[in-house]
């Protein structure tokens, strides 16, 4: 018990830090990604870190399997430089009883991975596309660039002279075509650009507006002081986008008559159990076969290899799915036939170890 703690304890550790790194370097490199569509777009610090931590839990399930073995494959090479796995069989301990705190914290780790996957990612990351989709489809068109034309949409064209803030301007005219029968021409000293729920809005101060119809005839002119403008585009849906596939629910997918969706539903299904199948053939390559300072790269090599073989695999699987959809039950197979074959392989050196030893207790004296 004390010897499952122990390497329970040490694997857990060193797989929060690996997690931990591996999180920092994907969100330091996802969020420079958004770094454009925030700042070009005014939004807060705090919209920076909302859109940049909602995909987080769809690479925590990338990131979990790869980090629970590259922590096996730290702990168990720190354990032969210290010698303390000829410590661990000495003690008369099996194979066994060195993979169990392993497999207890991997079992741990699908439950999690498959709870995250079959309702937190859905929702998170709904969530997350739905507020790229409002930056860039409501807040950017009103960032506009000073001394050029900008259109805005399909009939409405800004011209401003100066910008004094994110959302200050100075010296404006608009000329709004969106009504066929009718041209308008608005002049403004200043205005001040608004966000609202249904769109961005224009406050002009001081300035002038004179409707025209298309023969050129005036119908009315107004000077205003104060003068609200929607410059929102006009959608037939507002809310309308096309859905990611990890918007989804994994219960959504496989109920769609697309061959694609019934793919990624497998794929999503089958993924968290890498985070048994990596760090347990990795385990196995380091207690079952002959370790030195000679072939110890090679046998962490072999292990990592083996796990970018699977994983390749078992993403190539995807395309073949589509050819041939009555090959799902692969994507299952992949991940769990290593696992399968690591017992094996695992029992094998257990029954050679209690045989040696069986054997040379022969020819002890009495």
């Amino acid at each position: 018990m004390i010897l499952h703690n122990y390497i329970f304890k040490q694997v857990f550790i060193s797989t929060l830090n690996v997690t931990a790194i591996l999180f920092s370097m994907i969100w330091l490199i996802q969020s420079l990604r958004q770094i454009d569509l925030v700042i070009e777009n005014g939004s807060s610090f705090f919209d920076f870190l909302y859109i940049s931590i909602l995909p987080s839990p769809l690479w925590f399930m990338m990131i979990l399997p790869i980090s629970s073995l590259l922590s096996v494959i730290i702990v168990f090479n720190r354990f032969y430089n210290d010698k303390e796995i000829l410590v661990f069989h000495f003690s008369g301990v099996s194979i066994f009883h060195i993979i169990k705190p392993i497999l207890i914290m991997s079992f741990v780790n699908l439950i999690f991975l498959s709870i995250v996957n079959l309702y937190v990612i859905p929702k998170t990351y709904n969530k997350f596309k739905s507020k790229q989709f409002e930056l860039r489809n409501n807040i950017s068109q009103v960032f506009l660039r000073a001394g050029i034309f900008n259109d805005i949409q399909k009939g409405l064209t800004i011209l401003i002279d100066k910008r004094i803030s994110k959302f200050d301007l100075e010296g404006i005219f608009i000329y709004d075509t969106r009504d066929e029968n009718k041209e308008i021409d608005t002049f403004a000293k200043k205005g001040k650009i608004v966000l609202t729920s249904a769109g961005p809005i224009f406050q002009l101060i001081e300035g002038h507006r004179r409707e025209v119809k298309t023969d050129g005839q005036v119908l009315n002119e107004l000077s205003f002081k104060n003068y609200t403008m929607d410059i929102s585009r006009k959608k037939n849906n507002s809310n309308f986008r096309w859905l990611d596939a990890n918007e989804k629910s994994i219960f959504t997918l496989l109920k769609e008559e697309n061959i694609n969706s019934k793919s990624e539903a497998h794929f999503r299904l089958a993924f968290p159990i890498l985070v048994i199948t990596l760090p347990l053939q990795a385990l196995i390559i380091l207690l079952c076969f002959s370790n030195n300072s000679k072939n110890q790269i090679i046998q962490i090599s072999s292990s990592l290899l083996i796990a970018l073989l699977i994983q390749v695999l078992l993403i190539s699987m995807r395309r073949i799915l589509i050819v041939n959809p009555s090959l799902w039950f692969v994507f299952y197979l992949i991940p769990i036939l290593p696992i399968f074959f690591s017992l094996l392989v695992a029992q094998f050196y257990n029954n050679k170890i209690a045989f040696f030893q069986f054997k040379k207790s022969q020819y002890e004296p009495l």
